[in-house]
């Protein structure tokens, strides 16, 4: 009787929820990986949105035709299910990450500043032998965990928004339109996008690059030769200042506070098809 209950013992010791450091190292890894990839996934689809938006810098007709296309053939439809499904996937996955407790927080929020005064510290004692300097790498992550949390309340309305407009346009209804779109904007949404477009292309850009020197640091890639943490910060900060100012000009038109810059560029092709 006393080996079965050993036996017993031992079995449950093993498939206890903190007995096996392999186990807990590999589902860590296996979120790791989900959290990642659907975080790359979602960074390409925003890039990719944000160019399709963008086609109201050449007019309202071709706004309108890039919505219709999209809606018509379903792709609008499938599209709006699956990110939903691939955002909340994401966030779960990389929540874990997240300090929970109101004191993990209030710790995070304390070391945030005294990663920010760190370098005028260590420069003031000039004799001192220890330096501490800003780590960037933890200031990154900082900012990645606060822009995501804004990103899931201020996402989570976008969603809904943009979910609605196909589910109308799917029963019959106008669906996505660029009056519409321009009336929304324009009557006050545009402070969300704002906030929205900046927190998505910062966290979208910090989760790349940390994503690529995480798992490519050090390897050699055909376009850029040896991946390098600056080689890929550089890449990360072109890519964030040019979809930052495309979303601007955008939101700008859509808001009604300029004309469609490019609009000239389309006026001929809209007037043949005519």
């Amino acid at each position: 009787m006393g080996v079965n209950l050993s036996q017993r013992s031992g079995s449950a010791s093993q498939h206890g929820p903190d007995s096996d450091p392999y186990d807990r190292a590999k589902k860590a890894l296996k979120d790791e990986w989900i959290s990642g990839l659907t975080g790359v996934f979602l960074a390409l689809f925003m890039w990719g949105h944000m160019l399709f938006v963008s086609s109201i810098l050449t007019g309202e007709q071709t706004f309108d035709f890039v919505a219709n296309l999209f809606e018509n053939t379903w792709l609008a439809q499938i599209t709006i299910i699956l990110i939903t499904i691939v955002f909340f996937v994401h966030f779960v996955t990389a929540s874990r990450k997240i300090p929970g407790g109101l004191r993990d927080r209030k710790r995070m929020m304390e070391l945030g500043k005294s990663i920010k005064k760190s370098r005028s510290r260590w420069n003031q004692d000039a004799t001192s032998d220890i330096r501490l300097r800003s780590h960037s790498e933890t200031t990154l992550w900082i900012w990645q965990v606060r822009s995501g949390m804004t990103i899931l309340v201020l996402g989570s309305i976008h969603l809904f928004i943009v979910g609605t407009d196909i589910l109308q346009r799917t029963l019959g209804g106008a669906g996505i339109t660029a009056l519409e779109s321009t009336n929304r904007v324009g009557s006050g949404l545009w402070l969300l996008y704002v906030v929205l477009l900046v927190c998505v292309e910062f966290h979208a850009g910090i989760g790349l690059y940390r994503f690529t020197v995480k798992w490519w640091l050090g390897k050699q890639l055909a376009l850029i030769g040896k991946v390098t943490r600056r080689k890929t910060h550089i890449v990360e900060q072109v890519i964030l200042i040019f979809f930052v100012l495309v979303g601007i000009v955008t939101l700008a038109v859509l808001s009604g506070l300029i004309e469609p810059p490019l609009e000239s560029l389309m006026a001929g092709a809209w007037d043949n098809s005519l």
